[in-house]
């Protein structure tokens, strides 16, 4: 009952005379906490799932690290403006599908095409003096590695055409002396094997035949380069050289990144609760024990007569007392 009466003075002797049960106490109050937080947050926020190495966000944010240069130099391609016949349109992406559901993509089925909406720009570099020609359409090709893919899909080739809104052409640059940056927003058309495309949910798709009013089209050829280029030893500072140099832009959709499903998030909270419920009842355990019953016990002496600094005498001194 004494123990019982001195909480105070029991939990300071259980802090003084056990300090690694202490720090034991303090290390599992910090991870039931960490845990604690941990399951509010997989609770609240939306979670990339750790599966899915890679959506359409991450696979068209790639293309952000390419350049490319439309040169003086080029040949300009001329053709009509096709119209929107059903067939075409089934041909030029599949963008009749919803943009909710993963691509239905078989892996024998050849190259297919994708065309979605992305930012263009164009920054002439001078003496970069356009073209006569009303330019509608940019293309070019790139392999895999260029946009960071690796194994089989590195070596495979993809195909890209930029559809303008309205024609590019020299008209500007004659107006200010100069030739101007412009920024389009484009249908970009991406041609390529169906496993170079992520099995996600896929972007909204724009169709290329009617991006454009222009009755005839001018088409140009780019040439690309990676960021592994482009700051590598062997860049080129006249690389573009008369020519504009084009960047494209993707902003990120969240509804194209791949997030946790609700019920698996609720399974990961609810087992983090779990634990971190466990370790509170054992802090709190530990921390009654300490209160009820934390200083040591004094040690009992078994013979209170006995003395160790008493040394036992030898006769020579006891015959010297006597005398």
């Amino acid at each position: 009952m004494v123990y019982l009466l001195n909480p105070i003075e029991n939990l300071r002797g259980y802090i003084t005379n056990r300090p690694p049960l202490v720090i034991f106490m303090i290390s599992v109050s910090a991870v039931a906490i960490a845990f604690l937080t941990i399951g509010y947050f997989f609770k609240i926020k939306e979670i990339k799932s750790p599966e899915l190495t890679e959506d359409w966000n991450t696979f068209l944010l790639r293309f952000n690290d390419l350049d490319f240069c439309v040169s003086e130099n080029e040949t300009i391609k001329h053709g009509l403006n096709e119209s929107t016949t059903p067939e075409s349109l089934v041909v030029t992406s599949g963008q009749a599908r919803s943009s909710t559901q993963p691509p239905l993509l078989l892996e024998d089925s050849g190259p297919i095409n994708i065309s979605v909406s992305i930012t263009l720009t164009l920054d002439p570099v001078r003496p970069f003096g356009g073209y006569s020609r009303n330019i509608t359409h940019l293309y070019s090709t790139v392999l895999g590695q260029q946009v960071g893919l690796s194994g089989r899909e590195a070596h495979e080739e993809i195909n890209i055409t930029f559809t303008l809104p309205v024609s590019w052409n020299s008209d500007d640059c004659v107006l200010h002396g100069h030739c101007e940056q412009v920024v389009f927003s484009t249908c970009m058309t991406i041609t390529a094997a169906s496993n170079i495309f992520p099995v996600t949910v896929q972007p909204p798709h724009c169709v290329p035949e009617t991006y454009t009013n222009a009755t005839s089209w001018y088409k140009v050829f780019t040439t690309v380069r990676d960021s592994d280029t482009k700051y590598s030893q062997d860049y080129n500072p006249f690389w573009c050289y008369k020519g504009a140099i084009g960047k494209v832009y993707h902003a990120l959709n969240p509804k194209l990144t791949v997030i946790v499903p609700d019920d698996d998030r609720s399974l990961i909270n609810l087992h983090l609760m779990h634990t971190s419920y466990f370790l509170f009842v054992m802090v709190i355990t530990m921390f009654c024990y300490a209160v009820i019953k934390g200083r040591p016990g004094k040690v009992r002496q078994t013979n209170p007569d006995f003395c160790p600094e008493k040394v036992q005498q030898t006769p020579a001194v006891l015959y010297d007392l006597n005398r």
